[in-house]
């Protein structure tokens, strides 16, 4: 007798990774983790134009270089946490923080 027919005659869950917790991994991975690195990548962009006086369009190729690192390592992130909710709760408040950033500098400084 296998361990997965075993497993369904005692009535018992196996224990593992569950559709749900996969399916919440990828959102996180993809569509949410493009969501955080374009606000970052603006958030970059904008404060090496305007923070650091650096040429806008030099600016504006540095943080789409830079944002494929932060696209993997957010990817990296969401398979390698063990909690869905910190996960969420992270990608949350760094898309809060650098919304808010972003939303105020575009407010006081105009154009890139």
């Amino acid at each position: 007798m296998s361990m997965a027919s075993s497993a369904a005659k005692s009535g018992k869950a196996r224990s593992g990774i569950g559709r749900w917790n996969v399916t919440a991994r990828i959102v996180a991975a993809v569509p949410a983790n493009y969501l955080v690195t374009s606000l970052l990548t603006a958030c970059l962009a904008r404060l090496l134009a305007h923070g650091l006086a650096v040429n806008p369009a030099e600016a504006s190729v540095t943080a789409m270089l830079l944002s494929f690192a932060i696209f993997a390592t957010i990817a990296l992130f969401a398979f390698g946490l063990r909690s869905i909710a910190r996960l969420w709760l992270w990608l949350a408040v760094i898309s809060a923080v650098s919304g808010g950033i972003l939303w105020i500098s575009l407010g006081t400084g105009g154009r890139l």
